[in-house]
């Protein structure tokens, strides 16, 4: 049986009988050059890259500019973004080794390899294909004006790439940058307090269970005081670099200024309590807000964070002191506002 290496070109249909023979041997695998680049041989030739009649069959070029990269899933998939590192490893690993059939990025060597007591393995052509993949969509993030996180996973750069353009039409507005800050930090955010169950038959203490709540963020301009109206000279209007409480506003709005709100899971559920760990996740959360909207924000705008509920004080008992629910520093909050 003959292999798909083995057999002659199928461009030999093109050519005169002259060159079918069997002396034609030559000629018959010569044109497999051609054939692989333009047309495609399913082989291990070259590591079964496709040839361009392939990509353009499968819209590689124009699809390769969008980060959902369509070519490389099932047409019947209406995920938004289907997941690449986020997929299941042996899922992932068939993804990667398909793009790389298309792209054909060269496995660099490892020039360490050769010492005695090298830590760094050879790479793979996973690997290989891994990283062209992150540093391609880097290059496509300059072409919207982002600057990728270099935390981020391949779908959260693709994710972001594929929404951030539409973004711009809200730009400077709180609705904005409420959709960049859920965007870019993935809010709302599921973290896992505890929740204090009293004495039950005959129990001398209570216990803990875990509970599960979201962090949410949400901006906003704050509504504005009332006008008031007077004809005393002694109280003409005017017009502040900044807002201060009791102010009147322009045309009902209060200018320049959002604001930040972080909700907590205990502000609708009293029972879920922030557990120590939960307490830095939300003042990293805070950190990250304020180097976002300073540079999100529009020029000559100011912000200001608060923490919803800012701060929750128990009357010291048995069940507070098992779970430590007052303890400010350790599993509660103090909202102090910041800008």
């Amino acid at each position: 049986m003959s292999t798909p290496s083995s057999l002659p070109s199928s461009y030999l249909r093109y050519l005169p009988a002259l060159y079918s023979g069997p002396d034609s041997a030559f000629v018959g695998h010569y044109l497999k050059i051609f054939e692989k680049v333009l047309t495609g041989i399913d082989d291990d030739t070259l590591e079964g890259q496709r040839g361009i009649q392939e990509l353009l069959a499968s819209q590689v070029i124009g699809n390769l500019f969008y980060p959902r990269l369509s070519f490389l899933f099932d047409p019947a998939n209406t995920e938004f973004i289907p997941p690449i590192s986020g997929a299941p490893p042996d899922r992932k690993a068939a993804i990667l080794a398909d793009l790389q059939r298309y792209i054909g990025v060269p496995t660099p060597a490892n020039p360490t390899r050769a010492f005695a007591g090298s830590p760094r393995s050879q790479p793979t052509s996973e690997d290989a294909i891994e990283t062209w993949l992150s540093g391609f969509l880097n290059w496509l993030s300059g072409w919207v004006d982002l600057t990728p996180d270099d935390g981020w996973s391949i779908d959260k750069k693709r994710t972001v790439l594929a929404q951030v353009l539409a973004l711009y039409r809200l730009r400077g507005t709180p609705q904005g940058l409420g959709f960049l800050v859920d965007l870019l930090l993935d809010l709302p955010l599921t973290i896992t307090g505890i929740v204090y169950q009293p004495p039950q038959d005959g129990q001398h203490a209570g216990t803990t269970a875990p509970i599960e709540g979201n962090v949410t963020v949400t901006i906003s301009n704050p509504a504005p005081p009332g006008i008031a109206v007077n004809d005393e000279a002694r109280k003409t209007f005017v017009v502040r670099d900044r807002y201060v409480s009791g102010d009147p506003v322009i045309s009902g709005y209060l200018p320049w200024f959002f604001s930040v709100l972080i909700t907590l899971p205990n502000a609708s559920n009293p029972n879920f309590i922030l557990t120590r760990d939960n307490v830095q996740t939300i003042l990293r959360l805070k950190e990250q807000l304020q180097q976002l909207l300073m540079r999100a924000k529009p020029a000559a705008t100011r912000f200001e964070i608060d923490i919803l509920p800012s701060m929750q004080l128990q009357a010291p008992s048995p069940q507070t002191q098992v779970c430590n629910a007052s303890t400010l520093g350790y599993n509660t909050l103090l909202g102090l506002p910041g800008n």
